[in-house]
């Protein structure tokens, strides 16, 4: 049913293999575990990860299509990725920029979230196990220390010790989602800064490292990145925020800007002035200004009860982009004359006619954001950020993409009531031969059913060509609206 092409991973006891489907022609990916080479605690991990896999479907968690068992060997066969890991994007080019990895980090969350609520929990969250779809799109991969909560603590050490909780080496049990909360901190930190908060040549030296609770922020990140850094780190399990928490802070609602925007909304004056500061002071005067800039903030998992304040995650006050247009509309804009008087701004008579429609000033994709020094010595205030294509796509896709016939059919042969994408893709593989009474034969044997399987492969193959076609649709959308806004630009001729 699957022809292998070539090796795209391993592992201590599998290879992971690129195949394709010979019936539906989809490329998948093959996890292939030796069975021999297995003791007693890999296969209960391996039946871990086919439990859990077959419970936890979701956007940003990896989908399983199929488990094919011989008797030395077990096949995965899930949805391939061609993105790769994203421990290698960061090892190759380095750390993330703020904006693209608010995105990334803010589905992780709501990956995890889903498998929260379901009563799952991941406990070996690492930048190996997530996978790049594009720069706009992760999946969160490898199920095998994950578990299904219970009354009692976790008492099995699971995870990479980088990641790790101090609960991990300090006590003999745990609570299971305080542990992933941890390890999502530690991998922001290192999908922003590009290494591990803590960092030791051996586990005993990490241990202490982790226990002890020192570790630096650089300064150059906004604040309210650092105080969710900060907040996530805490050595407390308790104290440690819940996944709604971390999605409803201000850095994941309020993305910065790049530093190349906001510098390009500057007028020529303080373009030129900026410039001819900078020339008048020595290279010595920039390097001592850039290092005191730059200074590496000292911080402890230990710190006292700041990190619980209501408004911990909140540090920045914020300002709706209508708000500020009715403020700039509302607002007498004085100027200086030459004389030294003040003088009204002259306005011409289409101007006028847009001050009063409250339509001056106003520009529907237009976002500014300071950066955290000019936040800091000014107001304290930011402009919320318009929502991108990419963010629009995904929310209005989220709930559909959670509905249970995308793992398995609807035992029914009546198709009139059945959701118009499960009708497409019964259709399709009634052109391959498989009919909708082999569909609902086979829903009891699950992911050990090669007609299940195909019935994954295709409609997960469908889900993507729609997500393309929205994604496209609110790109055109938006230019179209972008070059609009630019051919409205009025002129007044005056005779």
């Amino acid at each position: 049913m699957y022809k292998f092409c070539k090796d795209i991973g391993r592992g201590n006891f599998s290879k992971v293999k690129l195949a394709v489907h010979q019936l539906t022609r989809d490329s998948v990916a093959i996890k292939v575990v030796d069975r021999s080479r297995l003791d007693a605690r890999a296969l209960r991990m391996l039946s871990r990860e086919v439990t859990t896999l077959e419970c936890v479907h979701h956007p940003n968690i990896l989908r399983l299509f199929e488990v094919v068992e011989t008797l030395n060997r077990v096949h995965l066969v899930t949805e391939f990725i061609s993105g790769g890991e994203l421990y290698h994007r960061l090892i190759n080019e380095g750390p993330i920029p703020e904006q693209q990895a608010s995105k990334l980090f803010r589905q992780l969350l709501s990956a995890v979230r889903h498998m929260h609520n379901l009563g799952f929990v991941h406990r070996d969250i690492k930048a190996e196990n997530v996978l790049l779809v594009n720069e706009d799109k992760i999946k969160l991969a490898d199920f095998g220390f994950s578990t299904q909560l219970s009354n009692e603590p976790c008492r099995t050490f699971c995870g990479s010790p980088p990641y790790a909780a101090p609960e991990l080496f300090s006590d003999d049990d745990y609570v299971g989602k305080p542990v992933d909360v941890w390890a999502l901190g530690v991998l922001l930190y290192f999908m922003i800064i590009g290494n591990m908060p803590f960092r030791a040549p051996t586990v005993p030296a990490l241990r202490a490292a982790v226990l002890k609770g020192d570790y630096l922020l650089p300064g150059h990140l906004t604040l309210p990145l650092i105080r969710l850094i900060q907040r996530i780190l805490v050595h407390v399990p308790s104290r440690r925020p819940t996944i709604e928490q971390m999605i409803q802070c201000q850095w994941l609602n309020n993305p910065p800007k790049p530093p190349s925007e906001i510098n390009r909304k500057k007028s020529g004056f303080w373009r030129i002035k900026a410039r001819n500061i900078r020339s008048s002071r020595s290279t010595k005067d920039l390097s001592q200004l850039d290092s005191r800039s730059m200074v590496p903030i000292a911080c402890n998992t230990r710190r006292g009860n700041s990190v619980l304040e209501e408004n911990f995650l909140f540090p920045l006050d914020v300002i709706s982009r209508d708000e500020l247009d009715n403020d700039q509309v509302n607002s007498v804009q004085q100027r200086r004359s030459f004389f030294g008087a003040n003088s009204k701004k002259k306005i011409g008579p289409m101007e006028t006619e847009r001050r009063e429609s409250g339509k001056m000033f106003k520009r529907s994709s237009c976002v500014e954001i300071m950066s955290a020094n000019e936040v800091l010595n000014d107001k304290k205030h930011i402009v919320i950020e318009s929502k991108s294509a990419v963010d629009i796509q995904t929310s209005s896709t989220q709930d559909d993409e959670v509905r249970d016939f995308f793992m398995r059919p609807t035992f029914t042969y009546d198709l009139n009531h059945l959701h118009p994408l499960e009708i497409e893709t019964r259709r399709i593989l009634e052109k391959l031969g498989i009919t909708g009474e082999m569909l609902c034969h086979s829903i009891s044997s699950g992911p050990r059913s090669d007609v299940i399987g195909a019935y994954r492969i295709v409609i997960n193959r469908l889900q993507k060509q729609i997500l393309m076609a929205k994604l496209k649709e609110t790109l055109a959308k938006e230019e179209a609206n972008a070059t609009k806004s630019k051919g409205n630009t009025t002129s007044c001729v005056i005779l």
